[in-house]
């Protein structure tokens, strides 16, 4: 006995369908012109404490952190330039709607109402919004002051 089963195009969760990220840049205080860090590090919770989503001492100019995706509507995010200092505390606050994406993809978040607010400086000292709406990570949500 033999069982064959052969899917459709649907089966495929193609790039850009998943739920989205928020997209941080980073901007001179000063100056307001875009900056490139040469080191990041940024923790998250996520509801058991933060949890370290990006440790590096590369140059970016960009990046992109996973949004909470049960029930509560906002998350806290923690940043700093060196691993032992992590002290900036950002909140960013959303209401959610699901999305049905397709049968392999399922449903996904959509972020509405979107915006951030500072709760501890240092080395963050403001926050620029770009868009009150995440639906894709295309464009820039906010810019972090540094």
């Amino acid at each position: 006995m033999s069982l064959f089963s052969c899917g459709s195009d649907d089966d495929i969760c193609l790039s850009g369908e998943a739920t989205p990220r928020v997209k941080l840049k980073f901007k001179t205080q000063a100056t307001g012109k875009l900056k490139t860090l040469d080191s990041l590090f940024i923790k998250v919770d996520y509801g058991n404490g933060p949890v370290v989503v990006l440790a590096t001492k590369a140059k970016t100019d960009s990046i992109l952190v996973p949004l909470r995706v049960d029930d509560v509507l906002f998350t806290k995010m923690f940043v700093g330039l060196s691993r032992d200092a992590v002290t900036s505390e950002v909140k960013i606050n959303y209401t959610t709607k699901s999305s049905y994406v397709s049968p392999a993809c399922g449903v996904k978040k959509v972020y509405e109402n979107v915006n951030a607010e500072l709760l501890v400086a240092d080395p963050v000292f403001g926050i620029e919004q770009n868009q009150t709406q995440i639906t894709d990570e295309s464009k820039t949500h906010f810019f972090l002051l540094f």
